[in-house]
Formats: structure tokens, sequence, C-alpha cells
């Protein structure tokens, strides 16, 4: 055994590498396995179930390397070490499908739209359309652009990028039933001024983006807007977004969150096969707190993207929102000017908007997503006119 021991020492290192090939072997058998990645913000791949055909057809195996590679010891450490190597050693503008920007701001890079996503694209325009034809005088679009189209400035340069705005120049010219709400023109001119949207998020901010998001609107209605101040809002510090998670930049400043502090109600319902209201699963305040503690701390405005939400008012009449994420933080505005908001996400609700306006008649409706949503999620389906109506 002795003589063994010493005719390896010969060779160091290569008993230093099956020290560590069979070290990180067992280690990686006893590392706590995870379902979720705070870091990443996604659902990690979990041991698959074998079977023999999906073996032969080579799916289990793609599958175990997918659940190898999420599961590994230490991966956010090495996931940070690879976001730093890449920035700093090979000075990458691009990481992960996140542009990293002037002035710590990231952006999502989108570079065009898959085939699929150009019908979606098309389908939203038109039943969108119907939909503010049916209901004259009563329906306002507005469609957020991406950060990248407001702050061009502090884009990488030559930044291989989809023509977002020649887009949203189509969507808003095919909508002559709506009042659409053109966002560019006002952005671009507070953008030097005022932080409109997260550097580490695609999201717009709640005091800048959303607020005059929010004036803008009430500006094509008519309305007063919601005077606010500094004191008016909460903070959440440390917030790390989406984008951010796409590419770990090593040295990026995080984020705060702030939040319009009132007291209004908030009730989240539950629906039945028709859409229709049935019973309250809980009333609230407008903000999940408990989520300011958590990596995914947008989430608490609204508790998310519920399917069904209504909102006491302090002004008159009653508005609709159909929406994604973005109007998370916009909708607490809307308290001034009506009685009641009733808040839907076509992602949750699931059911006709066409048939919940014929029975809720409501004053106004607003629909509002960002690009991203607009151009690629299936909206139309939802919108489209229900049984028996034209």
């Amino acid at each position: 055994m002795k003589e063994k021991w010493n005719e390896l020492k010969k060779y160091p290192l290569l008993v230093l590498f099956f020290v560590f090939l069979f070290g990180f072997m067992f280690l990686d058998m006893a590392w706590p396995k995870r379902g979720y990645s705070d870091l990443e913000r996604r659902d990690l791949a979990q041991v698959p179930e074998f079977s023999l055909t999906k073996l032969f057809e080579n799916v289990w195996t793609s599958e175990y390397d997918n659940y190898t590679k999420d599961q590994v010891v230490g991966r956010d450490m090495w996931l940070r070490l690879q976001s730093r190597s890449e920035s700093l050693l090979f000075q990458k503008q691009e990481i992960g499908g996140a542009l990293l920007g002037d002035d710590e701001m990231l952006f999502a890079q989108t570079l065009a739209l898959k085939p699929t996503e150009e019908r979606i694209l098309k389908s939203n325009i038109q039943q969108s359309s119907l939909f503010a034809q049916r209901y004259p005088g009563k329906v306002t679009l507005m469609i957020t652009p991406s950060a990248s189209v407001i702050y061009p400035d502090k884009l990488p340069a030559n930044a291989p990028l989809l023509d977002e705005n020649a887009l949203l120049d189509t969507i808003f010219s095919m909508h002559e039933g709506a009042n659409c709400i053109d966002l560019r023109e006002a952005f671009s001119a507070a953008a030097k001024d005022t932080q409109l949207y997260y550097k580490t998020d695609h999201h717009w901010t709640t005091d800048g983006g959303a607020y005059l998001a929010y004036q803008e609107y009430c500006r094509s209605l008519g309305l007063t807007p919601m005077e606010v101040s500094a004191g008016d809002f909460g903070q959440v510090p440390d917030f790390y977004g989406t984008t951010y998670s796409k590419c770990l930049r090593w040295d990026q400043t995080p984020d705060t969150i702030s939040y319009l502090d009132i007291p209004n109600q908030m009730t989240v319902w539950k629906t039945n096969a028709r859409g229709e209201a049935t019973e309250p699963q809980f009333t609230s305040g407008l903000y999940e707190m408990e989520k300011a503690e958590t990596a995914d701390k947008y989430s608490m405005f609204l508790y998310g993207n519920q399917g069904y939400v209504t909102i006491e008012g302090r002004g008159e009449g009653r508005v609709l929102v159909v929406k994604d994420s973005y109007a998370n933080s916009f909708v607490p505005y809307l308290i001034e000017n009506y009685a009641e908001i009733c808040v839907i996400d076509p992602r949750s609700y699931r059911n006709s908007i066409d048939a919940l306006m014929q029975r809720e008649q409501f004053d106004q409706v607003l629909l509002l997503f960002s690009f991203q949503t607009y151009s690629t999620t299936n909206i139309s389906s939802y919108l489209a006119a229900s049984a028996g109506e034209g």
C-alpha cells in the first residue's frame, strides 16, 4: 500500500484531479436540492421521471442534463463568477439576453418577433380594435414602450434590437375606435430628469413612469390627476429585478421601489366558469408587504397578477382595467378618479372580457399592457365578442 502511495505521489496533478472529481461528485449528491432560484427568478429542474420511452427518444437524458445543471453545487456562485468574467475579461455588453447599458441601466434584448409572436400581435391588434369599436367612447388603449425606446442613448453602441417604434406606430394606427395613449413623446421629454424605469427591471417606476402615464391618462379623458409628493410614498430598498437576474451584473447598484402609501381596500374574488365574481377570497390593503422581504419585491403590488380584483376609490363611476403587471403600480392612482376600480389580468382570469362588459356596464375601460406582453401573449381570445354578439 505504501509503495502504491509513493508511486501516486509522483503524479500530484492526477491525484488532485481525482480528489476533486470524486469529492465534487459526493458533495453534489449530498447538496440540498432547490425548487426555485431567487437569483434567477425561475423554477429549477427536478429529477425527471424515468421511462424507457423517454430514454430511447433521448428525452430523459436531456431532462437529466438540465437537472444536473440546475442543481449543481454552488450554482449561484458559478453564475456570478461567469457574469463577472464575461463583463470584465471579455468586455461583453450582452449577457444572458440582457444589455449592459450606461449609468447601470440594464435592458432586455429582443432581436425579432418569432413567427408565432407575429401572429399573436396581429390577432391582438385586430381584437382590441374590434373591442373598442363595440364600446365607442369607453375604451382607452395604453401600450407601454420598453425602456430601450426611451433611453436609446444609454444602450451599448450598435446594439441589435427589434424596431419597436415601427410596431408601436402600427398598433396605434390600427385603433381608430380607441382613445390611444402613446407615451413615447411624454416619456422622452421627461427621461433626462426622471427615472421612469427601474435600472434592474423591465417595469416602470411607481413615482416616475407609472405616475407620468397616469397623468397622461387623466389628460386624455379630461380628469383631474391626483397630486402627490415624496411624503406620499413608502420605500422598499435593495430591489434587484428580472433583467438583473438575466445577467447578474457584478457591480450593479440595487433599485428602490416606491409605493403609494394609501389605506384603500382591495378584494380578490373567486370566479365561476362564466367569469362572474362569486365570493371574495380575501380583502386587504393594496400591497402584500411580506413580498417586500423577498427577492420578488415587485409582486407586492396588488398581490401580484390576480385574476379578478375590485378596489374602493373616492371618485365617481366605475372603470375596468385589463392589464399585465405594469398596471399593478399604476392602478392605485385611479382611486382619485373612480368610485370602483375592477382589475383583471387575462392571463389569470381566462374568461370573456366582452361578457364581463355586458354584465357590469363599466363607465370606462383601460387596456394597459407593456409592448412585450401585447406582442407575445394571447389576449385576443379574451377580447373577442362573446357568443351571440357581433
